[in-house]
């Protein structure tokens, strides 16, 4: 039973962020690009690592493609709230039938 709450807390999660990555609530997917997906945010580390393999990181031309990657997270976040919905709903029938 407490792994089965365990589960429900962690599939609602997972769908409540889904929902606000696909309706973009209060700018949340463009904060989400912005920040986390974001190369400038790299550390100094793996800044230096790419510099020192000579490597053009392609995520450099962040905003050249930004309303595609915007796009992308979008759909990204769509089926993260459908896997999250799909959990939920099977772990309930799974603990009220079982």
């Amino acid at each position: 039973m407490t792994a089965a709450l365990v589960f429900l807390l962690f599939f609602t999660a997972l769908h409540l962020l889904g929902l606000a990555l696909v309706t973009n609530y209060r700018g949340f997917a463009q904060h989400v690009l912005d920040t986390y997906l974001n190369p400038v945010h790299f550390t100094p580390y793996e800044l230096r690592r790419l510099r020192r393999r000579s490597i053009e990181h392609p995520e450099f031309h962040l905003y050249t493609h930004a309303q595609a990657r915007l796009r992308n997270l979008r759909i990204m976040g769509a089926l993260h709230a459908t896997l999250g919905l799909v959990g939920v709903v099977g772990i309930t029938v799974s603990v009220v039938r079982g």
